[in-house]
Parts: C-alpha cells; sequence; structure tokens
C-alpha cells in the first residue's frame, strides 16, 4: 500500500508479525518433506518480500492523511473504490491504539460525519466499522469521539432507521464499543433511548442485528445493573419474553441470555417474570421438552434451566418472607 492508488482488498505487513505471517502464506504450498537446501528464490517471492520489507519503513501518519485525502476526492462514482480502499487501510491503522489516537490528532474524526451521511451505504458501514475500531478499548478516542458534536446521536439514529441491514449492525458494533466500559457514552445511550432503540433492533427481520442487539443489552446491563429498574418501567421484560413465543431460531439462546441477566441479583425482575400473564415457565418447560439431547442448543438449554431455577428460588423466598 506504499502506492497512493491503494488497490482494493489488499492487505501488507505493518510489523514483524504480520510479515512472519505474509512469509508463511506466500510458502506454504511448499514441499516441506524434502530435504531443506539454499536455492534462489523465485522473482515472484522475491519481489513480494521487497514490497513488505518497503512497507514497514512507511510512516503511519502520512499514510492516515494520504488515505483521509481520498476520501475528500469530489468525483463520488469515479473514485468509490479509492475512497473504499483508504477507510480498509485507515481501519487496519486504527486496530492500534496509538495510531487510533494519531488518527484523531491529524484531525481525522472530521470525515466521521461525511462517511455517515453517505448515499452509498458501503461507506456508510465501513466509517461505523472504522468508528468501532477507534473506540474499542481506547477511553482516549471514546472521549473524542462523544465531544464530536451529535455524532454518537447519528449513530443511534442510523442503527435505528437505516434502511441497509450492514448498515444498521455496524452502528450497533460501533455503540457497543464506545460505551463498553465507559459511563459518560452509557449516560448519553440512555438519555437518547437507547434501550427503546436496542429493543426494535430486536424487532427486525435481521437475524444478525437481533443477535448482537440481545448480546449488547445483556453485556450492558451486567456492567451497569442499576439500569435494571429502568428496563422494568419501560417494560421491557414484557416484550423481551414475547419474542420466545416467536419461530424458534439461533436468537433465542441470546434472548434468554438477555433475560436470564437481567433477573440475576434482581427480585423486582424475577417476580416480573413470574407473572401468569407472560407464562415464562411453561415456556421454559416447553423449551426443556424441545431442547432436551440436541447438542447445538445446549447453551440456550442451559440458559432455560437457570431461568427456571431461578424462578423457584426467588418464589421460595417469598414464601418464606410470607410466613
Amino acid at each position: 500500500m506504499a502506492s497512493s492508488n491503494l488497490p482494493r482488498g489488499e492487505r501488507t505487513p505493518k510489523d514483524l508479525q504480520g510479515l512472519l505471517r505474509f512469509c508463511v502464506e506466500a510458502t506454504k504450498n511448499d514441499d516441506q518433506t524434502s530435504e531443506s537446501r539454499f536455492e534462489k528464490m523465485p522473482e515472484e517471492k522475491r519481489k513480494w518480500l521487497e514490497e513488505a520489507l518497503h512497507e514497514m519503513t512507511v510512516n503511519p501518519i502520512e499514510r492516515m492523511k494520504i488515505c483521509l485525502s481520498l476520501l475528500g476526492m469530489e468525483d463520488e462514482e469515479e473514485d468509490l473504490d479509492k475512497k473504499i480502499a483508504a477507510l480498509d487501510e485507515l481501519h487496519d491503522w486504527c486496530e492500534f491504539i496509538d495510531f487510533a489516537i494519531d488518527f484523531h490528532k491529524i484531525g481525522g474524526f472530521s470525515v466521521l460525519h461525511y462517511l455517515l451521511h453517505h448515499d452509498e451505504p458501503e461507506l456508510r458501514w465501513k466509517g461505523l466499522e472504522l468508528i468501532a475500531a477507534l473506540v474499542q478499548n481506547n477511553p482516549y478516542c471514546q472521549k473524542a469521539l462523544l465531544e464530536e458534536p451529535n455524532l454518537f446521536k447519528e449513530i443511534l439514529l442510523i442503527l435505528d432507521t437505516d434502511s441497509d441491514a450492514t448498515v444498521r449492525t455496524k452502528a450497533l458494533l460501533a455503540t457497543s464499543c464506545l460505551t463498553r466500559d465507559f459511563p459518560e457514552a452509557q449516560k448519553v445511550f440512555v438519555d437518547s433511548d437507547g434501550f427503546s432503540i436496542t429493543l426494535r433492533a430486536m424487532q427486525s427481520n435481521v437475524e444478525k442485528l437481533k443477535i448482537k442487539a440481545a448480546f449488547m443489552l445483556s453485556s450492558f446491563v451486567a456492567d451497569k445493573p442499576e439500569y435494571k429498574n429502568l428496563l422494568c418501567d419501560m417494560g421491557m421484560i414484557d416484550q423481551l419474553i414475547g419474542h420466545l413465543g416467536e419461530e424458534h431460531s439461533s436468537f433465542h439462546e441470546h434472548l434468554l441470555s438477555a433475560i436470564l441477566t437481567i433477573g440475576q441479583d434482581f427480585s423486582r425482575g424475577v417476580k416480573e417474570f413470574r407473572r401468569p400473564e407472560l407464562a415464562l415457565e411453561q415456556t421454559l418447560l416447553q423449551k426443556q421438552r424441545d431442547l432436551a439431547g440436541k447438542e447445538e442448543f445446549m447453551e440456550e438449554l442451559q440458559h432455560a434451566t437457570e431461568l427456571l431455577r431461578l424462578m423457584k428460588e426467588n418464589q421460595s423466598e417469598d414464601q418464606e418472607v410470607a410466613r
């Protein structure tokens, strides 16, 4: 990627580990059983190695600046491939925390609004993928992104309303990475009705989005159990349990995990589970019968069994208090 043309789909080593992986891939078809011997390296392999070694000397900041300049090209249709390749390279650099911070310091965040509002869905979802790489486990970039005017709210709006399934899924990824272990972003998420947006994502017809939304809800509540009362107040438990009545899919495993996470160490939640009109106990007993002996559904069965145990245990405690 030394050339500013940035051929789409190519990846070049950026460190010694990447170079080693590159060399292994380049020689993986060699006969490993023959006796080792020195011989002249084929011209094609020599060229590959030279290019890889050259890339080891590339200045990451200069490369990121070149990528940003490519994203600013005005001829959208003609330069779409170059823009996508530029985003791919920026994503690769920004997976490293130090380079992600450098990306912000050179003004890279200014391109994010442009990407999120682009007419081309691939640029939107790659922009969101870049945001996820920037903020994942990176407190500096989490704070910096939250300080960009309305950027997080734009991400949430995209998650809720974009017409492209991949764009919505990547918006969920960016939201998850931004809010993880970052209370300031978690507060903005809650204040922006983020739980309702997450619930609507679980009501979509996109299985991947539904699963990831349930997983994020589970992780969020596990990290911030103080929000469990809010979920009860907004009727989230009724909605989640209602989805268990839909046709069975891999989504149910993650849905049960989210319900279980809400109920753990939260007696109000378990009391909600036991409301007769929700018929959760009957649903779980039926799941035990349907999933018994099916190894591919073992985790879902475990979640159902643990939920039943939690409901019965809580009921026994309530009866003891009543006596």
